[in-house]
């Protein structure tokens, strides 16, 4: 099974210590909406950001429900709205 399965999975050693986003070593094993940094055994998601040019994102139990999308992309335009630069408006 694969973590783009969108289901909820529990971080392993393995999940802390591997490449994600290009970062070594757990570097970007992160929740894309608070920023907290995942440790073993803490809850996390894969979510699929479908048509939306923000692209996909991973999430913690506190950030996760069923208004996810919502959220991530009420972040991005802020995002957008700071730093204008950071990311592209397709």
């Amino acid at each position: 099974m694969s973590f783009t399965d969108q289901k909820p999975r529990i971080a392993t050693k393995e999940d802390i210590h591997a490449r994600w986003s290009g970062g070594k070593d757990g570097k970007y094993f992160r929740c894309y909406l608070c920023g907290c940094k995942f440790v073993e055994g803490d809850y996390w998601r894969w979510v699929y950001g479908g048509s939306m040019h923000f692209g996909n994102f991973i999430v913690c139990e506190k950030c996760d429900g069923e208004d996810v999308l919502s959220k991530w992309e009420k972040h991005n335009k802020e995002l957008q709205q700071k730093f204008w630069w950071a990311i592209k408006d397709t």
